[in-house]
């Protein structure tokens, strides 16, 4: 009796990604294998230009949900999950920094997708760059949605360093089971703005990341003045609205592109498709335009 009521309580955590009725149903999923791994994705299809959205760290592709709705007329939009987030695989604790770039490229590859327009938020961000900019002959276009531009300082980047290891993954598990609607609620209370679609997919996604994937955070990563000067497509930087030296930081940085543009959108920010997305899709279809 107590084995079926666990049971019953389970099933729709299960089956709750392809089963959600927050997915629009002429949307499909499926897997490729790129870069030895098992890729999960969704798709809204159509014989139109392809646009691969990148999550951010602890999210998965279906967190793009809002933004692909909105870019769906005109765009094939494609939402993979990340390595180790999701319904992709797992990483080891011990892959180099740029395995994700190599998976981008080898999920590009799998779809044999033709210039494909790239955006990422946060950790997908720093991925769509470094493949921008090791690859620049494959991009159509890229979109980086609050990158970190300005290097950490030494001070900053001590102190994360000093957390344990075992902290970092004991944390995600505490998120892996955190109950949905508690994720819900205290994500709701921390951003009241935020849309019943952006609450809804970000509390799932913090059940199915994996412990690894704290292990992302070491390892040496290119900066990005470094990354821009090798970067040649079209590029778009959607940044929070920093103020001060921060701001004058950003733009330093976002000088060394050969043909970029950066926009601090106006009271957004890290997660500024959410925070402001009216202001976004502003902002982000007026460089769409101009492609």
């Amino acid at each position: 009796m107590r084995y079926s009521l666990l049971l019953s309580l389970l099933l729709p955590l299960i089956a709750s990604a392809s089963m959600d009725p927050h997915i629009p149903s002429h949307w499909t999923e499926g897997y490729v294998v790129a870069n030895n791994i098992r890729i999960h994705y969704w798709r809204t299809g159509g014989d139109k230009p392809p646009m691969v959205l990148a999550h951010g760290y602890s999210d998965d592709g279906l967190c793009w949900t809002a933004v692909a709705q909105e870019l769906e007329d005109r765009y094939d939009v494609i939402l993979p999950d990340a390595r180790g987030f999701g319904r992709t695989d797992p990483p080891s604790q011990t892959e180099s920094a740029d395995v994700q770039v190599e998976d981008l490229a080898g999920f590009i590859s799998a779809l044999e997708l033709e210039k494909p327009i790239l955006m990422g938020h946060s950790m997908g961000s720093s991925s769509v760059a470094w493949f921008s900019a090791r690859y620049p002959d494959i991009p159509r276009a890229s979109i980086l949605v609050d990158p970190r531009l300005v290097p950490r300082t030494p001070k900053a980047q001590a102190a994360r360093n000093s957390v344990p290891m075992e902290n970092r993954v004991q944390a995600i598990l505490n998120r892996n089971n955190t109950n949905y609607r508690e994720l819900f609620d205290s994500q709701k209370e921390r951003n009241p703005h935020f849309s019943f679609l952006e609450l809804h997919f970000w509390a799932l996604s913090k059940q199915q990341y994996h412990p690894n994937t704290a292990y992302r955070s070491l390892g040496d990563r290119p900066q990005a003045s470094d990354l821009f000067t090798k970067t040649s497509c079209p590029t778009l930087i959607l940044k929070a609205d920093d103020q001060g030296e921060l701001r004058a930081g950003n733009e330093s940085v976002a000088s060394n592109l050969k043909n970029g543009e950066l926009v601090h959108i106006e009271d957004a920010g890290h997660s500024v498709h959410r925070d402001q997305p009216e202001r976004f899709h502003l902002a982000l279809n007026a460089f769409l335009s101009k492609l």
